[in-house]
Formats: C-alpha cells, structure tokens, sequence
C-alpha cells in the first residue's frame, strides 16, 4: 500500500511541474474606506470586519489572495491599537526549555503583527504565516457551532449525562459535558491517523507533523494532532481542555481532559473513545481514577492491555495547548474587538488556566506544551527536505487551488453542506467532483483542454507539452473521485445517513481504491455506520458488519486496532463469529437503501483499475 501511494505521489508531482494555476481576482464584499490608522481606533475596526468577511468566502477566492487580504487588513487595524509597553508575555512561557523559546514564533510576542510567511518560503506555498492560525481558529469556531447547534448524544451518552443532573453536575455543567463529548466525537469521525508516509519516517516526533489547521484541513493527524484539534473546537465553546499526560512514558495514552465544574473528564483520543467507568460506560474522571486505577480495567479488551497502571497514576501532568500566536498582545488586543458571529478565541493565557487547574484533585503538575511550537516548524522542516518539500507543494495544490475537489473541502470545513440558491453545497461539489473525474476520462484531448481552462487552468501552447499535460492529468485525476468519495462517507455519517456513508466508504473508497491511504479510516467508518443502524434497529446483521470490519482491518500497523477491538467488545446483539458463519443462511438482498443516484453512462465507464499507472518518465 506504501509503494502504491509513493508511485502516486511522484506522478503527481510531474503534474504539478507542468501545471499553472489562474485564479479569480478578489472583489472586496466590505467597505474598504481607508480609516486614518495613525488616530482612529475606532473606524479601523472596519478593517478586522473586512478580514473576517474574507474568511467567511474563502470558498470564493483563492486562499493565497485571501490571506493576503487577511493579513493586510489584521496589520492595517493593529497599527491604530496602543500597545501597552509593559505588557509580558505569560510568565509559563519562560518555562520553556531554551531550545523552544528560541524558536522564530516565540520571538517579539509583545509587539509583533500578523506575520506574512518567511521570504525563503515564498516561492513554494503561500503558507508559513499567521494567517494559517487565523483561518484555522476560524474553522474551529465554525464547525464547533454547527455540532453545538446540529448534533444531540447518543442514547447510551445522554443516559450518563442525565445521571449526572443535581448528582455531580449542575444542568449547565451537563450540558457542557455533553457539547464536550459531541465535540470529541466529531474529531475521531473526521481526523483520522494514517500510516506515516515512509518519507517521514523518523523525522516528526508525535503531535508536531502537521499544525492543527493542516490537520482540519487533510482530514488527518495521529492522536496528538487529534487531540490538538479537539482542543481548538472545545476552546472555541468556552470549555478549558488539555492534554493529560500519565506517568513518565512517551508512549502513555493520548488522553485530553475537560474541565467541567471542578472536574476533568477524560478522553482518549488513539482509542477514539473516552474513558469509561468502572461498568465500561459513560465518561470518567480524572479525581475517580487516581483514587481508584483498578477502574482502568474498563478499557482494556480481550487482545489489549490499556497501556496505563496504576503508578503511572502516581504522577499526573497537565499539557497546556496554545500556538505561540495566541501568546502574542496582538491576539489579546484582537480578541477584544471580536464580537457577534464574528467572536473567536484567539488568546490564550497560560497562566490563568494553570491557576484554575492547579488545585484539581489528581494533578502533579502543569507545563506549557512544547508541540504546538514544534509543529509550527513543520512546513520548514518539510521544504528544507528535497523530497518532503516536493509532496508538501503537491498537497498545496491539491487543497488550496480553486479546483472543484479543493473547493468542496473548504465548504465542507465551513459546515456547508446543502446547496443554497446561489451557492453550491458540499455534498453537490463533491459528486460534481466524481462525475467530473468521469467525463474527463471519456472525452477528447480537445475536450480535456477545454474542460481545463473552463476549471480556470492556465495551458501551456505548446502541443507537445500539453499532451505531456494531459496524460499526467488523466492517470492522476483519480485522486479528487478517492478523496470526494471518502469525504462524502464522513459527511453521511455525520448526518446519520448510515447506509449512504457505508456505500461512500466500501464501494466508493475501498473497492473503487482498494490501495487509499483512508484504508483503515474507511473500515472505521463503516463500523461506525452499522453500529449506528444495529443500536437503531436492533439489528444483528449490521452489528455483525460493524463487528467485522472494526476487527479485520488486515494492516497490522492500523492505529484504529486498540480502539475498534473495545468497540467490537461493546457491540449489542452479537453472538461470535464462529456462531454466525456456522448458522449462516443465503445472503439477503442488500442493496444499499441510499445509494446516490448516478448516470447508468457513469456507472457504465467506472475504470477497471482505481490506481493511477505509471508513466516510463517516472
């Protein structure tokens, strides 16, 4: 599977080489009245206005002209603020070891602006600069409002929760912890861990791979780049959460803690599950566990330990997440202007939430975490390297040019899902997508140059090159129908669509793409879509899918292994899978209830291999 993707990759890139890319000019949707930035603080709001309007279209415009938009407009309003000369940076930042506070996004925390991208990096990715935090703060807020406002608890959940009323918790605090948990649950169904890339290998420690808008934005991240997110989306709600770290151990759990009332409840975010009680339900926490480590039992199924003890209890330690430009007095002072649906957390202050958290029953010890300053390293690190810094620019294009595929993602991203009457939706985009990979297979040379222009491509005129074009485009532009597919599946399965997301994931990803790094995400999808229909229907059938594919993932290295074989232990209506082959009766009509309509004539040209081929130049 590694090979296959790695032979993908490099074809990419000589697409890429020969690719130009246009690009729609910006017409701003806001007043762009110049304010007198020298003295008026006041009438320079327009200019936070301007920017956050930008963001709302980022779908609109190419993201490299709408982060210079961005950072204009951020700088533009900042240079009529009065900084305080005496501000400080929060005092955990000195904790720091030297080596990370000598890194560039800790430099001038008092009185830098919104940083463009380093000068050496322009050539290769827009990307680099603070505008990456922004629009990653602002999908974040986004997104954690629509689960707020669109997602309820699953029955088993809501029971723990109802449990908790005038017990433990008052109404408010459950429902916190019930937006805590939705929140978690969006983040183990949408990031998902792959295998490391055999390129990467040993260069990225845990966590500091990709930055969490790099995470949100490819659909994956290993647990800590998980547990990154997750972090963003709660903080976004106004709920305190970091990561708790157990005993001394690198490899300890994953876990992030959630602070409600005077509480942490915990969640482990390479299980994909919380931390159950004692009886394997609900959420624990933090102060039981310590008092009573036996309860770890709960999370451990027949093939796995749960790689925690009870001295690993002995010593707790607190992981506080906060990219280095929520440090800075420039997202302090930002923050104060935010207001109505514009409102975002962008600062954060150590210091405050060590106070809060310093006296919680079961905590050793609380550190500013070193990861999100490594992580901000990441795209140097990556263009530094010949071959890292090529698929990097690969990745670029493939999520940040105004492709159908690229432009689906960020509408998805912004919660976007339904056609409006002037816009198209997610959902639509992404089939667009598919159908589009169809009809540029089937037509013409002529054809495929026009359908190219049309998408905004600037051609070379040559013909020689353009048919060394064009044949890199047809064996690659499989790609857009395997992620459009996986992405439609994570969309059904977050609307509780359960038989469409089971037909994205199997036939739309796996069998078309029997070779996608999403291999193991799509099995995990797929347990999760009969789950959901064996609970609704009581339905052993698809507790039995839901058992198998939660348990014969065939990658021995799959992250999902640990998590799936306690899921697959807590499935209702299951007898053993020696007992269901044995009673076995000829196979029902299965025929998947909502399987998206397609043309007969798509259906008709699906190609016989998924994998793109090889080209003698490769």
């Amino acid at each position: 599977m590694i090979r296959t993707h790695r032979t993908s990759v490099i074809l990419l890139l000589l697409l890429v080489f020969v690719l130009g890319c246009g690009g729609r000019k910006i017409r701003p949707q806001v007043d762009d009245t110049k304010a007198n930035v020298a003295s008026d603080a006041g009438s320079s709001k327009q200019f936070v206005d301007q920017a956050i309007t930008y963001l709302r279209d980022l779908d609109r415009y190419p993201s490299g002209k709408v982060k210079v938009e961005v950072l204009e407009r951020m700088n533009r309003w900042l240079m009529s603020q009065k900084l305080d000369p005496n501000w400080q940076p929060d005092p955990m930042v000195a904790e720091l070891p030297d080596a990370i506070q000598s890194l560039p996004g800790l430099q001038d925390l008092e009185s830098r602006g919104f940083l463009d991208q380093p000068e050496k990096f322009a050539s290769a990715t827009f990307r680099g600069s603070e505008f990456d935090f922004l629009v990653g703060t602002y999908w974040a807020k986004t997104i954690s409002d629509w689960v707020r406002k669109n997602q309820t608890p699953p029955a088993d959940i809501q029971a723990f929760l109802d449990a908790q009323v005038n017990q433990t918790l008052d109404d408010s605090q459950v429902n916190d912890l019930g937006l805590a948990y939705l929140l978690f649950d969006w983040t183990v169904r949408h990031i998902h861990p792959v295998r490391t890339n055999e390129l990467e290998q040993g260069k990225f420690a845990p966590g500091t791979s990709r930055d969490a808008w790099n995470a949100l934005q490819l659909n994956e991240g290993d647990a800590l780049e998980r547990a990154r997110v997750f972090i963003h989306l709660c903080r976004q709600q106004g709920l305190d959460a970091v990561v708790v770290k157990f005993g001394q151990d690198e490899d300890a759990p994953q876990v992030v803690g959630v602070a409600i009332g005077q509480e942490l409840f915990l969640f482990d975010m390479a299980y994909a599950l919380p931390i159950s009680e004692k009886d394997g339900k609900g959420i624990q926490r933090l102060s039981h566990l310590v008092e009573n480590p036996e309860d770890l039992q709960a999370m451990a199924s027949k093939n796995y330990k749960y790689p925690a003890t009870a001295e690993d209890l002995e010593k707790v330690t607190l992981l506080i997440e906060a990219p280095s430009t929520s440090l800075t007095q420039a997202t302090q002072l930002l923050e104060g202007v935010l207001s109505g649906d514009a409102t975002m957390k962008v600062h954060v202050e150590p210091s405050s939430l060590k106070d809060r958290l310093s006296s919680f029953k079961g905590v050793t010890d609380i550190q500013l975490w070193t990861a999100p300053f490594e992580a901000e390293t990441a795209i140097a690190k990556r263009l530094s390297d010949p071959v890292l810094g090529q698929l990097f620019q690969v990745e670029r294009w493939i999520y940040d040019t105004m492709t159908p595929f690229a432009t689906a993602r960020t509408l998805q991203l912004m919660c976007k899902f339904s056609d409006e009457s002037q816009q198209l939706g997610a959902r639509t985009m992404f089939m667009d997508t598919r159908v589009m990979e169809r009809q540029f297979r089937i037509a013409n040379p002529r054809e495929q140059l026009e359908m190219l222009a049309v998408g905004g491509m600037d051609l070379p005129d040559d013909p020689k090159v353009q048919q060394f074009f064009l044949d890199r485009v047809r064996k690659n532009v499989l790609l857009w129908r395997e992620l459009s597919s996986f992405n439609l599946g994570v969309i059904a399965l977050a609307d509780g669509q359960y038989d469409s997301a089971i037909y994205f994931f199997e036939d739309g990803t796996l069998k078309e793409f029997p070779g996608t790094r999403f291999k193991s995400a799509a099995f995990y999808g797929i347990g999760r879509s009969a789950e959901a229909l064996a609970r609704q229907d009581e339905n052993k059938e698809m507790a039995q899918k839901a058992f198998d594919f939660y348990t014969d993932d065939d990658d021995v290295l799959s992250p999902y292994r640990r998590g799936n074989a306690l899921r697959a232990e807590r499935l209702p209506l299951l007898e053993s899978k020696a007992d269901a082959e044995e009673k076995q009766q000829p196979a029902e009509d299965t025929e998947v209830k909502d399987k998206p309509e397609e043309t007969k004539e798509e259906e008709a040209s699906k190609p016989e291999s998924t994998q793109p081929e090889p080209t003698s130049e490769s």
